[in-house]
């Protein structure tokens, strides 16, 4: 592959990331599902161990929608995107969460990665995985943690 199409194709899948972040603070479901091949697999930091299928997973982000039922936020930072033929993955963190009951902001960081397939000449996501760090001693979740700051890095 050439520099100027994995160029091209990094630049789309950049895009594709930035649309789905902005959809997800909308609760735009129908424009997150967009991105995912009918057949992904996906491991998320809530719920059970693996959804099979956009359609599970599209039942899964519904009930996370109705959840969170305040204003949502959802930052991706420190994306990096490797691109190889008609596959490619990124990996990020993110900071997300919404209002709750009081309307109080309620967040925390989480790793995501995703893996992407060229599919009818865009990209969509086959495999997705979203975790939060554990403390090993308590088994409790660390919402508390954040990365650490990049020097002269943009994310």
């Amino acid at each position: 592959m050439n520099t100027a199409t994995q160029t091209q194709d990094e630049t789309r899948i950049r895009q594709l990331t930035e649309t789905f972040e902005k959809a997800t603070v909308r609760k735009d479901l129908d424009t997150i599902m967009a991105q995912y091949a009918t057949d992904v697999r996906a491991f998320d930091a809530v719920g059970p161990l693996q959804f099979k299928g956009a359609e599970a997973y599209r039942q899964h982000w519904q009930s996370c929608f109705d959840f969170c039922q305040g204003e949502g936020y959802f930052e991706i930072s420190e994306l990096e995107i490797n691109v190889s033929g008609d596959l490619a993955y990124s990996h990020f963190l993110s900071h997300c969460g919404g209002t709750d009951e009081k309307g109080e902001m309620q967040s925390g960081w989480m790793r995501g990665s995703r893996c992407w397939r060229r599919q009818n000449g865009d990209w969509k996501v086959v495999h997705e995985h979203f975790s939060m760090p554990f403390d090993m001693v308590s088994g409790q979740v660390n919402f508390g943690i954040e990365p650490e700051p990049q020097v002269g890095r943009a994310g």
